[in-house]
């Protein structure tokens, strides 16, 4: 009996969940560098079709009109302390993203591609910032270095390092925000890394290398 109720959980829990504890990474390369995109597809992700492809090596996420709020795309892998890098691009400036990390996997009504937790904030005013999605807000609003955004719709990069109970964003070689949460019942020590579409849609946002690096 214990093993079929334990089945039975187990088969009502988001297939996300189950997936984030299985999925098996790539080998990382002579410098420890895990690839989580290999820009042919979404291997190892999830997320909403509607939303999320591949395009010309990078990932795209466009919708016209986005319901059911806030959706995202997710790595199928709970990671702990690392360093985290990843390119994008939010399209002509317009709309808000983010990566988030260290996430809880959740759902929202119909929409089974929900996070809370970290972000790297991706938007105008927004840059370079730390938001809690789904939870304490912003973390970190004010600029430790303030980042320069690249125009023309020029790739962007931040290196996100996450390590104890201290979080670190770089955008394009500045460090943004050194955050310490030293929360006991609000902080996270690991969870899941996620991109982030934003309700209402209407905008185009593209990432491409990205790639982790685990602690020793």
């Amino acid at each position: 009996m214990k093993h079929i109720f334990a089945l039975a959980i187990s088969l009502t829990l988001p297939l996300t969940s189950l997936f984030a504890e299985h999925h098996e990474l790539p080998k990382p390369d002579k410098d420890g560098w895990i690839t989580l995109f290999n820009g042919k597809d979404l291997a190892g992700w999830s997320g909403n079709p509607d939303v999320w492809r591949v395009k010309e090596g990078y990932i795209s996420g466009q919708l016209d009109k986005l319901q059911g709020g806030n959706t995202f795309l997710i790595y199928e892998h709970s990671f702990a302390d690392f360093e985290l890098e990843a390119e994008w691009v939010l399209v002509d400036g317009k709309g808000n993203s983010g990566i988030q990390v260290r996430s809880k996997q959740s759902e929202s009504g119909a929409n089974k591609w929900v996070v809370s937790g970290y972000q790297a904030d991706i938007g105008n005013g927004w840059y370079g910032k730390l938001y809690e999605e789904r939870g304490r807000g912003v973390l970190a609003g004010k600029y430790k270095n303030k980042p320069t955004v690249k125009k023309d719709n020029g790739w962007n990069k931040y290196l996100i390092t996450a390590k104890g109970s201290k979080l670190t964003q770089e955008l394009n070689g500045v460090v943004t925000i050194e955050f310490d949460d030293k929360d006991p019942k609000k902080s996270a020590k690991s969870g899941v890394i996620a991109l982030q579409y934003h309700s209402p849609g209407g905008f185009e946002v593209r990432f491409r290398k990205i790639r982790i690096r685990l602690a020793k």
